[in-house]
């Protein structure tokens, strides 16, 4: 009889397992989403003034040609990388790796836009209101693009290995969040603190991902590790660069050419 129960039992269970195994995928990629939202929203609150609300508010510096282009194509990057987010919560997983290629060609050409927008402003004498001087406050637009390029190439490099590459590229969107929040803390008082919050921000968000992982899967996912050492020598290279040492202002003025 025991035999027998037990293999009455066993579809049920079987079909348990089966959802639950379904389910799982699906409940991190709805995180992944609104974690990505989340940032998106960021974003758009700390460029609002200066780009998307420009017309409005009249938020200086002046937009030139750079400007206008790197912001329309940092615009699409994001757009894109809500969308494929968005692809895996409706299980739409061929047109995300479809449209891989494409973020790929996107994220390549916003680098060096970023770059280049970095470097001119700097030169130009541009930065935050309560940052430090504009050559020191370059330190952070560099470092956070090459942070987030060593992460990008990291996800791409590791894209048939979908719990690195997920988490790789999720960690990245968090860096990009840094410019955003460095401009929201201006409004709010905080701008002299604005370039320590833009870090900072961007770290919380990785610790909830990881929070997020350790309560859900049991353990942090090693590729979170890879990003919070990336987090790390961000920060400290940041930090250093701001105090104005000799090394990083000749570099400073050698790519500037002020």
């Amino acid at each position: 009889m025991t035999d027998i129960a037990e293999r009455a039992d066993s579809p049920a269970r079987g079909s348990h397992a089966t959802v639950a195994t379904r389910e799982a995928p699906r409940a991190d990629a709805k995180f992944y989403l609104t974690m990505v939202l989340i940032s998106s929203a960021i974003i758009f609150a700390g460029f609002a003034p200066s780009f998307y609300l420009k017309s409005v508010i009249h938020a200086p510096p002046p937009l030139t040609l750079l400007t206008w282009t790197h912001g329309i194509v940092f615009t699409g990057w994001v757009l894109l990388f809500i969308t494929q987010a968005s692809l895996i919560v409706a299980g739409k997983n061929a047109y995300h790796r479809q449209l891989g290629i494409v973020g790929a060609i996107l994220f390549g050409a916003m680098v060096s836009l970023g770059i280049s927008t970095a470097i001119t402003s700097a030169r130009l004498g541009h930065a935050p209101p309560g940052a430090p001087e504009p050559l020191a406050f370059l330190a952070l637009p560099l470092l956070a693009i090459t942070g987030a390029l060593v992460l990008v190439g990291a996800a791409l490099w590791n894209w048939q290995r979908s719990p690195w590459h997920k988490r790789l590229m999720l960690a990245s969107f968090f860096i990009m969040t840094g410019p955003g929040t460095g401009r929201i803390a201006i409004p709010l008082g905080f701008a002299p603190q604005g370039s320590q919050l833009a870090i900072i921000v961007s770290e919380l968000l990785l610790v909830v991902a990881m929070v997020y992982d350790w309560r859900r899967h049991g353990e942090v996912h090693r590729a979170y590790w890879v990003a919070a050492a990336v987090f790390v020598v961000l920060h400290v290279g940041m930090m250093w660069a701001f105090g104005s040492p000799a090394l990083w202002m000749d570099f400073a003025h050698a790519v500037t050419g002020a």
